[in-house]
Parts: C-alpha cells; sequence; structure tokens
C-alpha cells in the first residue's frame, strides 16, 4: 500500500483515497482517523539553513562515528 511512501498533507491522503480506491472522504475525517485511530503522524523534514556549506552533510556522515 503506502510502505516506504511518505504523505506530508492530509490533503494528498484525500486525494490520494479517491485516485487509488476510490473513496471520497472529508479532509477532517481523514485527519481524524490517522491522528487519532492510527495514531500516526505527517513525516515533514526539518528544515535547511541557506547558510550551510554544500556537501556538508555528506562529511559528516563520512566522518561520524556509525553506532
Amino acid at each position: 500500500m503506502l510502505s516506504g511512501f511518505s504523505i506530508r498533507s492530509y490533503g494528498a491522503i484525500v486525494t490520494w483515497l479517491q485516485q487509488e480506491c476510490g473513496l471520497t472522504m472529508q479532509y477532517e475525517t481523514v485527519r481524524h482517523f490517522v491522528r487519532h485511530k492510527l495514531q500516526a503522524k505527517l513525516k515533514v523534514p526539518r528544515p535547511q539553513s541557506l547558510k550551510q556549506p554544500p556537501g556538508a552533510i555528506e562529511q559528516f556522515k563520512e566522518t561520524s562515528a556509525s553506532h
């Protein structure tokens, strides 16, 4: 179904349900079901600094100790 797939908004879930499953559901119904019944949260990436030099993340991953 959605394994390995990241959805960033409840509106996207409403659209996906309509396109893939033929279900027409209200936004609030989807939000309540996801948050309270499934106890899930939307995955939103953390913001990145504009001052961050290019390649800083890759360099950090190469030099940091892996656990």
